[in-house]
């Protein structure tokens, strides 16, 4: 009876705004949450053997064009839905977008992906589309088929936005030469600071998984100073650097930083522990 009322106090011009805003909302925190995970999973993969079969890394498993210096305005999803298939199919489309979106925040990642799979293939030229599916794959740890989806969305979003989850599925297979044009690609372009950061740890852990650990501590040292107000991503960096000092037999480096992640967040993961040896 309650819905039924506040329904009636909005026109359908509102309701449907509204709806913009929800789904919009939906997908910011499917990628965030994808993004956060994403920095944990690389660090506990530190030495996967490659999948597959042994690859040297030593030239590009895909061939990529260089991204626009400027991307290209984003489509609004609902409206080409609708203009691709019509008012009654795009608006279902547009529902079963938006249930994907929620299916990937609950952590439902094989529902998210059945959703999203003929999606994509009715609204093929649809980067948004292809970007959350790949991402339902990638957390599956299906890394061919989200390479295969999350390349889509690069080249037709023209940004480098998922580059760091792209760098992670690479590294799984033990493509090196993929990771590192990707990461010379997000460096350039720097979409945010937060991404760089993502794709930095991916990136060292790559080294270090091909015994070059000390490349890796590097490129994580490189510019890093200790903020007073760290955020999320500045302790998925020191947690990264903590790891690989360690591993490298840097305890009394070790033990410091994550002695410090420890003030900063008593209960960031194993950090406090760690710090005690």
């Amino acid at each position: 009876m309650f819905e039924q009322e506040a329904d009636e106090r909005f026109s359908p011009e509102e309701r449907r705004k509204f709806e913009e805003r929800q789904a919009r909302r939906d997908k910011d925190a499917a990628r965030h949450d994808g993004l956060r995970e994403q920095a944990r999973k690389a660090i506990d993969r530190g030495g996967l053997p490659p999948i597959g079969g042994p690859n040297t890394g030593e030239r590009v498993t895909i061939e990529r064009r260089p991204l626009p210096g400027r991307p290209p305005k984003p489509m609004h999803v609902e409206k080409e839905m609708i203009r691709i298939m019509g008012k009654d199919k795009g608006a279902r489309g547009w529902r079963l977008f938006k249930r994907a979106a929620k299916e990937f925040e609950n952590e439902q990642f094989g529902d998210a992906r059945k959703t999203m799979k003929p999606l994509t293939e009715s609204y093929a030229n649809i980067a948004d589309l292809h970007e959350l599916h790949g991402l339902s794959l990638y957390r599956m740890g299906k890394w061919e088929e989200a390479i295969e989806a999350l390349e889509q969305f690069r080249q037709m979003s023209g940004t480098a936005e998922q580059n760091p989850v792209l760098m992670d599925c690479h590294r799984a297979l033990g493509n090196w030469a993929d990771v590192d044009e990707l990461w010379t690609e997000l460096g350039e372009l720097s979409p945010s600071g937060e991404l760089v950061t993502e794709g930095r740890i991916v990136m060292a852990g790559a080294q270090a998984d091909q015994g070059f650990v000390d490349s890796g501590i590097r490129t994580l040292e490189k510019g890093w100073k200790t903020p007073s107000d760290p955020m999320e991503h500045h302790l998925r960096r020191a947690y990264a650097l903590a790891d690989l000092l360690e591993r490298d037999g840097k305890l009394p480096r070790s033990r410091k930083l994550f002695s410090w992640i420890a003030s900063k967040e008593p209960h960031y993961g194993d950090a406090a522990e760690r710090a005690n040896g």
